[in-house]
């Protein structure tokens, strides 16, 4: 019996002793509520920053979506794709991003296009798929403006040359001549 009031004894001691601690862990945690909370009000800032313009109010597009149709297989294609500053503003192609090691994009980074102006870009897809194909090329333009560039087709394998023909009959070996000897 002794034992078992000793043990409650002890209890009620670290109760009493958590029980001390009540009030600074309440201060602690008032302390770190109003330190989030004042640093959450900081972060949100009363102005806006513009949001991005609507890219179809900005460039017009001229081969975006591209079809080559049928090409044959492993023959390298291009095309060219037209950008036209239709803004006030000056822009300029700050990166341009292939989807896959197939396809090429050439233009000059960072050239810069003013209202009215036009840029061209060159797409080379060197063709290493037979059947129906779609790719995409991703463009960063100034101002936070991003356009997905498409083109689809069709790869497909040529044919082997048929041998040559004599009059549409199969040319033969001559037959070998028999050895008299």
């Amino acid at each position: 019996m002794e034992k078992k009031r000793s043990v409650l004894v002890s209890k009620k001691l670290e109760l009493v002793h958590l029980g001390q601690n009540i009030p600074y862990m309440k201060k602690f945690f008032l302390m770190a509520m109003t330190i989030f909370l004042a640093g959450s009000a900081f972060s949100q800032s009363a102005t806006t920053s513009p949001q991005p313009k609507e890219i179809g109010t900005v460039i017009e597009f001229k081969n975006d979506a591209y079809n080559f149709g049928k090409i044959a297989y492993g023959k390298p294609v291009e095309y060219v794709v037209e950008f036209k500053n239709i803004s006030k503003d000056t822009l300029s192609i700050l990166q341009a991003q292939a989807g896959c090691g197939c396809t090429t994009p050439s233009f000059v980074p960072n050239e810069k296009f003013g209202p009215g102006q036009t840029v061209k870009m060159t797409i080379r897809f060197n063709s290493s798929v037979v059947g129906a194909f779609t790719r995409y090329t991703d463009v960063y333009f100034t101002g936070g403006l991003t356009k997905k560039l498409t083109f689809t087709g069709e790869g497909i394998q040529e044919a082997a040359p048929a041998p040559a023909t004599n009059n549409g009959t199969t040319k033969a070996k001559p037959a070998p001549i028999p050895n008299s000897n």
